[in-house]
């Protein structure tokens, strides 16, 4: 059992919690807490999983039932968890995951594919918000441009409960490449944009599709716009300016569940 905080695999799991970098070179993240681990598929490499003294004698069946090599189960001391946890209660477990690489080529053979591109989103919440929805709502893939959160920071983890395993996510995706792709694909894109000359209940999301969500304080850039199909505005009554970006996006993606669900 570990026991203190000098230890080389609490320095190393911390660095690896708090600095990006570390995560992008090593191909690794951490999912923490109960009900995100209990969402790993059993495909998906668990490198190692920490756990507290306490969480091993509470919970020792829950342990037992997580795909991974005992030996690469490490117990710590609660005062040492209660140092790394990222969050104000730590439950007493999280795990390190291998980062997944998906294929873009067998993503856009999909038919009839319904994609979300995040163009420089900032707010790791709202990113998770995202996610959550695009799992939900049966998005095939997200895709994330150079300039965005990480998608492996520790809230935008969290905030996910768990539908980062549920989905492919690709990053640091050039926007003018990615749009090129899908336009070869005949996926139509569409941005929200306040400018936008249609509603999204006037377009048809039953084709393939991906929708576009600009970042929160700029919204998309006009370059990028420019290239896109069709502008989509959501309809707004009252005196606000504008949506969240996450609000606008799941709007926005429930239209596409309207249109496509069979009734």
């Amino acid at each position: 059992m570990i026991e203190s905080i000098q230890n080389k695999h609490i320095k190393w799991l911390i660095a690896l919690q708090k600095n990006r970098k570390n995560r992008e070179k090593e191909k690794l993240f951490i999912a923490e807490g109960i009900k995100i681990i209990e969402e790993i598929p059993a495909d998906w490499e668990i490198i190692n999983l920490f756990v507290s003294s306490s969480f091993i004698r509470e919970h020792h069946s829950f342990i037992k039932d997580i795909k991974i090599d005992k030996k690469n189960i490490i117990e710590v001391a609660d005062k040492v968890f209660n140092a790394i946890s990222d969050t104000v209660t730590p439950q007493g477990i999280l795990a390190v995951c291998r980062q997944k690489i998906f294929s873009l080529e067998d993503i856009l053979s999909v038919k009839n594919g319904f994609f979300i591109i995040l163009e420089e989103i900032q707010d790791p919440g709202n990113l998770g918000t995202i996610i959550r929805t695009a799992d939900a709502a049966g998005a095939d893939a997200i895709f994330l441009t150079k300039g965005s959160v990480d998608l492996y920071n520790p809230k935008v983890i969290r905030s996910t409960m768990g539908s980062i395993f549920h989905l492919p996510i690709f990053t640091e995706m050039d926007i003018d490449t990615l749009i090129e792709e899908l336009k070869n694909s005949n996926v139509s894109i569409l941005s929200a944009h306040l400018k936008g000359n249609l509603y999204p209940y006037q377009y048809n999301l039953k084709k393939a599709s991906a929708l576009l969500i600009g970042n929160e304080s700029k919204g998309i850039k006009e370059s990028t716009a420019q290239k896109t199909d069709a502008l989509l505005k959501i309809p707004m009554l009252g005196k606000a300016e504008s949506l969240n970006a996450a609000v606008a996006a799941s709007i926005l993606m429930y239209e596409v569940v309207r249109q496509r669900i069979e009734i």
